[in-house]
């Protein structure tokens, strides 16, 4: 069985991976956790604090996985170092890493959506910060690099929504961007695009993102409606504008149930 580390699998896309992977029977799953347990998985979990980055060397030498997966959060500097480590393992020991990266790699140009071959060119500290991972992670593993670039992701116990149902219920203002236009995802569809990525030894940039472009706002409306909310407040605000969105030239490597739309991550959202 090859073993898989979940470097951040008490997170929402961590649990959705560990959960979708754990279907195949073939792995023996890993995963890392700093204040929370997972939910999953608890007898396989390491303790990670990116306060003390030497601490990975000790979890791969551990586990000696031969399958990495970054979902991982917090401080940014201690990020790279820390990814800088687990790229350097696996390339002595033949392995591959699975990173997740971001639409934010490109938030300096909201001219038009972005595909997998465009330079990223980012504005904010988060996007750099990725670029930077992406880069010195592909410099030093080539091939045995793969980047997930993952826009908006919801799922049912996401942060995002749960934010969103509170204030509804708790009726203060929903705010919308009208003329800002974005794509979305499930984790539980991104757990399977990836697990599809790995069996089939797909490698090189990947963005998981639905087909479709979809009005920020209206997106918004959509779910709300479907949440079975009559009356909302909402605030409409001009200060975001433009595409901010991935579009991939790769989606004819996934079979057809393995594309989504915005309207299917509604339907996932609000299934009873």
């Amino acid at each position: 069985m090859d073993k898989v580390l979940v470097l951040g699998g008490s997170g929402l896309l961590g649990t959705a991976i560990i959960k979708e992977m754990d279907k195949y029977k073939k792995y023996e799953i890993y995963t890392t956790y700093y204040e929370h347990l997972p939910s999953i998985n608890q007898g396989s979990c390491f303790n990670l604090d990116l306060e003390d980055v030497e601490n990975i060397s000790c979890v791969l030498n551990n586990i000696k996985p031969k399958i990495v997966i970054s979902c991982l959060r917090g401080d940014f500097e201690k990020q790279l170092i820390l990814h800088t480590k687990v790229a350097k393992y696996l390339k002595e020991n033949n392995g591959k890493l699975y990173f997740f990266s971001t639409t934010n790699v490109f938030d300096n140009d909201y001219r038009k959506p972005h595909y997998e071959d465009d330079a990223p060119n980012s504005r904010t500290d988060y996007g750099k910060f990725k670029i930077a991972c992406e880069k010195r992670i592909i410099e030093i593993l080539k091939e045995n690099a793969c980047i997930l670039r993952i826009p908006q992701v919801w799922g049912k116990e996401s942060p995002r929504l749960k934010q969103l149902i509170n204030a509804i219920n708790n009726n203060e203002a929903v705010t919308v961007y009208p003329k800002l236009f974005l794509n979305v995802n499930s984790d539980e569809m991104i757990a399977k695009q990836l697990s599809y990525i790995i069996e089939n030894r797909l490698i090189g940039i990947f963005h998981l993102a639905s087909e479709d472009i979809d009005n920020q706002s209206s997106f918004y409306k959509k779910l709300i409606m479907e949440l079975g909310f009559k009356t909302v407040l909402m605030n409409e605000s001009l200060e975001e504008k433009g595409d901010f969105a991935l579009k991939s030239k790769r989606m004819n490597e996934f079979p057809e149930y393995l594309r989504v739309n915005s309207k299917a991550v509604i339907e996932y959202l609000t299934a009873k």
